[in-house]
């Protein structure tokens, strides 16, 4: 037998054979029982990056990693215990340690009395070709996220109008409705003071709590058209240079928290604001208010000041329940409330107020509890 595997295959001279295989453009090679390569054509010495001499009569133990030359020990068992065909892929790694995703088929080379004498293998290498399809798989997955933006984008930009149409709505009715509520409403508080006082001192427990009750609930419905007012009149900014420090001071001295909540601050030196500090104080005085109705067992009120390029970022933070993901896309819609009988009034004006001053409001979720981060432009 010589170098080209004479003796292979009967009735072809192995002359001639090995021409044939030298011709081929496919890696091809030749294995015996114990799987040590007999013949190999130029296609497979090229493909491993081996000289033919260095390859014959080894294995693909010699040659391979141990988890390739597993991979192709097992389709050879497979082959011999069988009989027939196999088709697989893998990976193979050259001289040069490039890898290479191939195709490979084995077949059974039978002797006169059919037995196995060896394993004819043809190997495709397909590396380009998953690059190609990786490419497109990815080309395709950026494809359509493109499609879906302009989808997202007109989704985005109609929910923005329906808002911004209910907030106008709600102004002209507040504004028409505001007078023709609250003379009632002094009239109700006011005869409930003059019950109270007729009263006196007399032990009518249940008669005195009926009048709390009527005074309180008159109040409530007061600060609730307060609220829808001052959403409604929301004026341009006149816009001055302050320190944001002070600002949100005056905010917090406005809705102070219980002795159950504890504070803490992380205030650092920050440039002044170039903002309204009226509205500015009016949309942290809202944060402020929220964050402490959330924390009524008491908690933590986490105020914090930074600068950010050329923002100063005030955060309020709390350690309430904090907000569901299903709620969290309707934070800033008006009459969208997480409170019971809320009427979800204070954060979107508090979001008016701070785009009034070049701003802006966030809901950052980090838990426990809700944060909301105030980004305003600083004066310098």
């Amino acid at each position: 037998m010589d170098d080209r595997g004479e003796g292979v295959g009967p009735g072809m001279s192995a002359q001639l054979l090995g021409t044939i295989l030298e011709l081929v453009a496919h890696p091809v090679f030749v294995e015996d029982r114990r799987f040590r390569w007999v013949l190999l054509n130029r296609a497979f010495c090229e493909l491993v990056g081996y000289p033919r001499e260095a390859l014959l009569s080894k294995t693909v133990h010699d040659c391979f990693s141990r988890e390739e030359a597993e991979w192709f020990g097992a389709r050879d068992q497979e082959l011999l215990s069988t009989g027939a065909t196999v088709e697989a892929q893998g990976v193979v790694t050259d001289a040069q340690g490039l890898r290479h995703v191939i195709s490979a088929t084995k077949a059974p080379l039978r002797g006169p009395s059919g037995e196995v004498t060896h394993l004819v293998g043809v190997v495709q290498d397909i590396t380009a070709l998953k690059a190609a399809e990786e490419a497109l798989r990815q080309a395709n997955e950026k494809l359509g996220k493109r499609a879906l933006e302009p989808t997202v984008a007109l989704d985005a930009a109609q929910e923005e109008l329906v808002c911004k149409e209910r907030l106008a709505l709600l102004g002209q009715l507040v504004g028409g409705l505001a007078h023709q509520i609250r003379n009632p409403l002094a009239a109700i508080t006011n005869a409930g003071y003059l019950l109270k006082k007729a009263l006196g001192s007399r032990e009518e427990p249940e008669l005195r709590q009926a009048l709390e009750i009527v005074v309180e609930e008159a109040w409530k419905a007061n600060r609730i058209i307060t609220g829808l007012l001052d959403h409604a009149r929301v004026q341009a900014a006149a816009r001055e240079t302050c320190q944001i420090t002070e600002v949100l001071d005056q905010a917090l001295a406005a809705h102070p928290a219980p002795d159950s909540i504890r504070i803490v601050r992380a205030i650092e030196s920050v440039p002044p604001a170039y903002v309204d500090p009226h509205q500015v104080r009016e949309a942290l005085g809202n944060l402020l208010r929220n964050a402490i109705e959330a924390m009524p067992k008491g908690g933590t009120l986490r105020l914090e000041v930074r600068r950010e390029g050329k923002k100063v970022v005030v955060a309020v933070g709390d350690t309430g329940p904090g907000i569901p993901p299903e709620q969290q896309r309707t934070l800033f819609r008006p009459l969208v409330s997480t409170k019971p009988q809320g009427l979800g009034m204070g954060l979107i004006t508090a979001r008016m107020l701070v785009e009034n001053q070049g701003g802006k409001i966030v809901f950052v979720d980090s838990g426990p509890g809700a944060r909301f981060e105030v980004q305003l432009p600083a004066a310098q």
